[in-house]
């Protein structure tokens, strides 16, 4: 059993959570498991759904089979609730990997902190903050978001104001982290977050790239390609070399003011979007998510179909699908 509440890795996606992620999931107290979307769902779901259903649908999810962890219904006996539920799975993995305390680094879970409170309430949060412009690209070239500058800048726009509230709401239990401080200055970074989640620094978390992506499937292997390299601080601005003049003009549009409420400095002078190309971008975007359903379809069946029915199955399909572009 954990003597802690959890700790969750959040922010918008791209930002740097899985290298935090492998880096703190090296300590040897600490076990993270793979983005566990699923966890939310369940949470969500459980003042309408019995906990036996939950809990059969739990043993079957494909997300959660992604653990590599076995589980029967047997081992969730005794489970009346679904953070009984969550506390036992973790619980589990924990101890499979040897370890004494379970974190989780799903990046949308910042946009279900006040549920995570509610459930877990001495729960810790690391926000992960990341220069826009540098979010927007990456996620326009992962081949698995396959997104824009417009709808790239809108979803760091939304999630970084998530973290925000979620930090507004429970000033000491969230601390914000750049990604740039993580990768200039890793120790001092690491030292902070131990300090933080009340760990002890271990200098393992520094020799992540020695492992990197060994638990990521290969669908995974574009996007986490630089978990094998040790920090890069000169890639931290690579964005100003590689976001087109008029994809940069779209992000400081969408974004300047957050920004400037977090410390990055919009460089454009009144930026504009092309009322011309953001209807291309916009047109754009439903191709792309044609592409992005293709290539999760192709690559990953499995985890396509279990997701469509976990959704169905607790209630949320119809709900979630307006998050689809984000």
């Amino acid at each position: 059993m954990t003597n802690h509440s959890p700790f969750f890795i959040v922010g918008c996606g791209r930002s740097g959570t899985t290298l935090l992620r492998t880096m703190l999931n090296h300590h040897p107290q600490v076990a993270i498991p793979l983005e566990s979307l699923f966890m939310v769902d369940y949470l969500r779901a459980a003042p309408l759904i019995p906990v036996t259903v939950l809990a059969n649908v739990l043993v079957h999810d494909y997300e959660f089979r992604e653990w590599r962890m076995p589980l029967s219904r047997d081992d969730l006996v005794g489970c009346h609730t679904a953070k009984d539920l969550m506390d036992r799975i973790h619980e589990c993995y924990q101890a499979q990997e040897g370890k004494s305390r379970w974190g989780q680094k799903t990046p949308r879970f910042v946009r279900h902190g006040d549920l995570l409170k509610a459930t877990y309430p001495a729960a810790k949060f690391i926000h992960l903050l990341r220069d826009p412009r540098a979010v927007t690209l990456s996620l326009m070239r992962s081949n698995l978001h396959r997104s824009n500058a417009y709808f790239g800048a809108r979803r760091w726009l939304m999630d970084v104001g998530a973290g925000r509230n979620l930090k507004a709401a429970y000033p000491d239990d969230v601390l914000e982290v750049r990604y740039e401080d993580l990768v200039s200055e890793p120790e001092a970074t690491l030292r902070t977050i131990c300090d933080f989640l009340s760990l002890p620094f271990d200098a393992t978390m520094l020799d992540y790239d020695q492992t990197g992506t060994r638990e990521y499937q290969p669908i995974f292997d574009q996007i986490h390609d630089r978990l094998h390299q040790p920090p890069r601080a000169d890639r931290i601005e690579a964005w100003r070399e590689e976001l087109s003049p008029r994809d940069w003009a779209v992000v400081e549009a969408v974004c300047a003011e957050t920004m400037h409420e977090v410390g990055y400095q919009p460089e454009l002078v009144e930026p504009q979007i092309d009322p011309a190309y953001l209807r291309l971008l916009k047109r754009d975007r439903a191709l792309k998510l044609l592409q992005q359903i293709a290539h999760r379809v192709f690559r990953r069946p499995r985890e396509l179909t279990s997701f469509v029915w976990r959704k169905l199955r607790l209630g949320l399909l119809w709900h979630d699908l307006r998050e689809v572009n984000y």
